[in-house]
């Protein structure tokens, strides 16, 4: 890895070394990565990858880590995180453009002052822009494709491009288009609301969280996506699997699809009660869940 730390100096992005990736995931488990980089614009960044890709290097992209496990043994390579591209979301009547970093929670605060509504629903998501983005993260029945309409997208040889998007270009969890690419800005279409209103509804929101969440403990939020027409976190209560621990990882006892981080777990702790989890639920109800969650092992 001694080319990747030439390329990085030559470039001026700073990165830090063997730097623990449990500090950047919200379940608190992963190993180092040899290289992280925190870049604040994304010029440099692009000129990094370039370099970095043309030698063969590999490279992974980290948003928050909320919806991220990663392995014990970390990432042989270059993460970039991009929790520093951050700022002031730029509002154009009813349009906000928004950097990748930006954490779903204050991009929210924000649109309250300015009365803008349609992501009420992620003032408690623990995810940012980009990350959001890219899985089209959602809840209470709504999610990133209702509001999303352009994209900047940032690619491994450090190509930058601009993509205009419809909710039809999305899927469930998922955003194809993005590819392997990084989102490093979002439009939003927003629709005007009274303030005091999107109070109101978050507030109801944050109350109905507090009632079926696990609150204060570490998780990566929900490890399965929900079956067509069904329910992974019911169905993993009706398999008796609500409590279960392995290690320092235990499945909530509030809500059957969060996998906690009592203190300590290891990577081993929380793919283990993945396992059992599926297995229990398909020998049971025939069901095969797919993961929400994504793995780096």
């Amino acid at each position: 890895m001694e080319k990747a730390g030439e390329i990085l100096d030559a470039s001026r992005v700073p990165y830090e070394k063997s730097f623990p990736l449990a500090r950047l995931t919200t379940l608190g488990v992963g190993g180092p990565a040899d290289f992280l980089l925190r870049p604040a614009a994304v010029p440099p960044l692009a000129q990094a990858l370039e370099g970095l890709i043309g030698e063969g290097i590999p490279v992974a992209f980290l948003g928050a880590g909320s919806n991220l496990v990663v392995s014990d043994a970390g990432f042989r390579g270059v993460v970039v995180c991009f929790s520093d591209l951050v700022g002031e979301p730029h509002v154009e009547e009813h349009r906000v453009r928004a950097p990748a970093g930006l954490r779903l929670p204050s991009l929210v605060t924000r649109l309250t002052r300015f009365a803008l509504s349609g992501l009420e629903w992620a003032e408690g998501v623990p995810g940012s822009v980009g990350g959001s983005v890219r899985m089209n993260a959602g809840a209470f029945g709504d999610s990133m494709q209702s509001s999303v309409r352009e994209v900047t997208l940032l690619d491994r040889l450090g190509r930058v491009e601009r993509l205009k998007v419809e909710a039809t270009d999305f899927i469930y969890r998922g955003a194809p288009f993005v590819g392997e690419r990084a989102v490093v800005e979002a439009v939003f279409q927003m629709t005007p609301r009274a303030s005091k209103e999107i109070e109101e509804t978050l507030v109801a929101y944050r109350d109905h969280r507090k009632r079926t969440q696990p609150q204060g403990v570490r998780s990566s939020g929900c490890i399965w996506k929900n079956p067509p027409g069904s329910n992974a976190g019911r169905l993993i209560q009706e398999a008796g699997l609500k409590g279960s621990t392995r290690g320092a990882a235990r499945i909530s006892e509030v809500h059957g699809n969060f996998i906690v981080n009592l203190g300590g777990a290891s990577f081993a702790d929380v793919m283990g009660l993945a396992d059992l989890i599926r297995e229990k639920v398909l020998k049971d109800f025939g069901v095969t869940l797919e993961k929400e969650v994504v793995v780096w092992a």
